[in-house]
């Protein structure tokens, strides 16, 4: 199973035990087999959790916290439908659960269900504005439908909540380059490389701001760097070989063509196209005869 992108599902699932184990009031037997499956989860003993949990609902049937619990112990195993149908069940026991509404949204989330993930993480904030891991994955939604202005946003809003957040530096400033402001896009991700130097897509994309505002030397530093944490990350080999075409540095430009569509070759269509805008820009018999062929290695 594939749970949200970037998701520690295990640590926020530990916190809220530790939450509710000290809150909850109820049956004497509900709540003591609830308060066994905390400690099963803990363990990581999943299956035990759901046991426990399954006793305390049967004791306690309006128990909202064991249905929300073993929700979330069935999406830690993979068992989406019986997740989703806990989770639903809390949250008409107690529709006020902003938890339940973030893993609600975030098992959307792993279904490509983007417009649910999206209102039921909305609801959570609603319930819980401190909820700053909700803004960030609301933020990636965003992004990922192309609504940038209100991705970035939810980064600011995250960044206020966590503002030595590198990965929200990083992910605000890959919403800025998306909206082409170039200088608050290198502006977040030097200190997403700051806070993470080990980040290669921040100096891909890095580089990639630098190359769209002309300037290459920076760009080609953050490609190579990209490319010596990772050797196979295919989108470092795209944009440095545009680069070396710019440069005019030809044989380079053809070799990091060839790389970029072995280690990916589903980003062929995209590097084309921007291929296509910049091979105008440099002239001669030997710019011609590498516009064929990297025309040739993208086809």
């Amino acid at each position: 199973m594939k749970l949200s992108r970037g998701m520690p599902i295990a640590a926020l699932v530990i916190g809220i035990f530790l939450f509710f184990g000290g809150v909850v009031q109820g049956a004497e037997t509900g709540l003591e087999a609830y308060q066994k499956g905390i400690a099963s989860g803990k363990k990581g003993d999943y299956g035990a959790a759901i046991k426990d949990f399954s006793r305390a609902i049967k004791a306690q049937p309006g128990f909202a916290e064991a249905y929300h619990s073993r929700g979330l112990m069935y999406l830690l195993r993979g068992k989406e439908d019986k997740a989703l149908a806990d989770f639903n069940k809390a949250l008409a026991l107690k529709p006020d659960f902003a938890e339940t509404y973030f893993y609600r949204a975030s098992l959307y989330d792993s279904k490509n269900d983007l417009d649910r993930a999206i209102a039921d993480y909305t609801k959570a904030l609603e319930l819980n504005p401190k909820l700053g891991a909700t803004y960030t994955r609301r933020g990636i939604l965003y992004s990922q439908k192309g609504d940038f202005d209100r991705a970035l946003g939810d980064f600011n809003k995250a960044l206020e909540i966590n503002p030595d957040s590198g990965k929200n530096h990083f992910l605000r400033g890959k919403a800025y380059l998306s909206n082409k402001v170039f200088d608050k896009a290198i502006a977040d991700l030097d200190q997403a490389i700051k806070m993470d130097p080990a980040v290669v897509s921040a100096y891909c994309d890095r580089g990639w701001a630098y190359q769209e505002m002309g300037d290459l030397d920076k760009a080609l530093a953050d490609d190579t760097k990209a490319l010596s944490l990772d050797p196979k990350y295919g989108w470092a080999y795209y944009d440095r070989g545009l680069v070396y075409f710019r440069l005019a540095k030809y044989e380079a430009a053809l070799s990091d063509y060839k790389n970029a569509v072995k280690f990916n070759p589903e980003g062929a269509p995209d590097a084309s196209l921007e291929f296509i805008k910049h091979e105008g820009s440099q002239a001669g018999s030997e710019a011609e005869k590498t516009v064929k062929a990297v025309r040739k290695i993208l086809k």
